[in-house]
């Protein structure tokens, strides 16, 4: 694998639009040359915690934050799934791919150093990979969700320990996120209960999990993601609401696109309260069209007559939420990622530092997954398994941010994926 180093602006990564060369083409609900005005943001600290409130996430007067390509593995790499990636303190990557399923190393330059994984129930095999990390000590860890067991490993790919979790409820499953270690770790549990007709949203809590026997600590409460409940079945909502989360090192962000509202842990204490208003971005009856025609597609063609009659039965928000995704680095600081509307190529990226400050903005090519997999044995004559219990939060662009280097992933137009690593000019 060759490296690339090339500079480029943030506005002018996509090649998708070669006819508009590296004009700007506001999205609605970006920044408008006419909305870049006097719209601040204020921290304050409220015992010891920042509070930083903005009336308009979009409106800010931000520096657009430079990009300088370093490589990609979109020559070199065959990958099917990518569930997440790490920047190592070397800037080495390594890339977790659920189809293989393997773990990636690459080295600074880009260039493949190793492949490790294979499936199975033993040491260093993997049933259902769907999450990696940097451990409390900086060992590497993976996280696989059927056998619900961490996989310590090295730098180089050897495994060091392995540890089942057990931090589970009822209705739900912990995701780890942050201060993973052989004692436990701190994650999302996200539930489904039983609830009446009509729009629900079940709570999502954060947690702080120790033991093998998986005690857990309730650290906070969340509304979760917007469903639509009729005849004991789950229908999708629309642009609906829901939790958003991530984690690294021992820094973990939670909140809900109601309106803007983050909080930012580090362990499990409240370091910084992020809140804003509510988008105002009006979702017009060719997005819903268009909305429901990507969530059929998602089911076989004998399915979709049936998935259209929950659809009817169910709603569509007639506003975006307030933003898509969120990401926090090693140091703390938030990236909020506006909710791209579905023809948008690119997704805008606010940059505030670990006390709400405003750092930056920057123009990331919009990844799009594939909502919902159903995969071979899923269907039985007319029936379709339904989503699994605990409700990930959706997999973005942003794969890892460390120092001045992020991880990106993409697509080609053959729909395969890649991930392509950027050097990033911080003010």
């Amino acid at each position: 694998m060759k490296p690339v180093r090339r500079t480029v602006p943030a506005s002018c990564l996509l090649a998708l639009l070669p006819a508009l060369g590296c004009q700007e083409v506001p999205e609605s609900g970006q920044r408008l040359d006419s909305e870049v005005n006097a719209a601040p943001v204020t921290v304050t600290d409220s015992a010891g915690v920042s509070i930083a409130t903005t009336p308009n996430l979009h409106a800010l007067d931000l520096p657009e934050l430079g990009l300088t390509l370093l490589h990609s593995t979109v020559d070199d790499l065959d990958l099917v799934e990518v569930v997440g990636a790490v920047l190592l303190p070397d800037s080495s990557l390594v890339i977790a791919d659920k189809a293989a399923p393997n773990l990636s190393f690459l080295r600074p330059d880009g260039s493949l150093r190793a492949q490790v994984g294979r499936e199975g129930e033993g040491p260093g095999e993997y049933t259902d990979l769907s999450r990696i990390g940097l451990s409390g000590d900086g060992s590497l860890f993976a996280y696989d969700r059927a056998l619900r067991r961490f996989t310590f490993l090295d730098h180089e790919g050897g495994v060091i320990g392995v540890r089942r979790s057990g931090c589970t409820a009822a209705t739900g499953e912990a995701v780890p996120l942050a201060d993973v270690s052989e004692q436990g770790f701190i994650g999302v549990l996200e539930t489904r209960p039983d609830l009446p007709p009509g729009v629900q949203r079940g709570p999502l809590f954060l947690v702080a999990c120790a033991g093998t026997e998986g005690s857990f600590d309730t650290v906070g409460e969340w509304a979760g993601k917007e469903r639509y409940v009729a005849s004991n079945r789950w229908n999708a909502v629309g642009f609906g609401r829901t939790a958003l989360y991530d984690g690294r090192g021992d820094h973990t962000v939670v909140g809900t696109n109601d309106s803007l509202d983050l909080t930012l842990y580090e362990g499990t204490a409240v370091r910084t309260r992020v809140r804003g208003g509510s988008s105002m971005r009006t979702v017009t009856a060719r997005e819903r069209e268009e909305w429901t025609d990507l969530y059929l597609e998602m089911f076989p063609e004998v399915a979709r007559a049936d998935r259209r009659r929950r659809l009817e039965q169910s709603e569509v928000r007639d506003a975006y939420p307030s933003f898509g995704a969120i990401k926090v680095d090693g140091g703390g600081r938030i990236w909020i990622g506006d909710y791209a509307k579905l023809s948008a190529e690119q997704r805008l990226w606010t940059v505030l530092g670990a006390d709400g400050t405003p750092v930056g903005s920057v123009r990331l090519p919009v990844f799009r997954p594939d909502w919902l997999q159903i995969r071979e044995g899923s269907i039985t004559g007319r029936a379709l398994v339904e989503w699994e219990v605990t409700i990930p939060s959706p997999v973005h662009e942003l794969l890892d941010i460390a120092g001045d280097r992020i991880a990106v992933l993409r697509k080609d137009e053959f729909g395969r994926e890649f991930v392509e690593v950027y050097e990033v000019g911080m003010p």
